[in-house]
């Protein structure tokens, strides 16, 4: 019984690093996000793990 519970808690700790294949994962440290295709509002500032861009969201011009 012991060692269900042992495998059942380290499963649930490493169940987030199985997504890998998502496409929108964080990165820019923190500030941007991997996507198939940068939005109209976002430009590409670099390139993610799974060769998708990196997208930051743009500033818009002031008026």
């Amino acid at each position: 019984m012991k060692t269900i519970l042992f495998l059942l808690a380290v499963f649930l700790l490493l169940a987030p690093v199985r997504g890998d294949l998502d496409a929108d994962k964080i990165c820019g440290y923190g500030t941007a996000r991997c996507r198939w295709n940068c939005k109209r509002q976002e430009f590409k500032i670099g390139v993610c793990p799974n060769t998708s861009p990196c997208c930051l969201k743009g500033r818009m011009a002031p008026h």
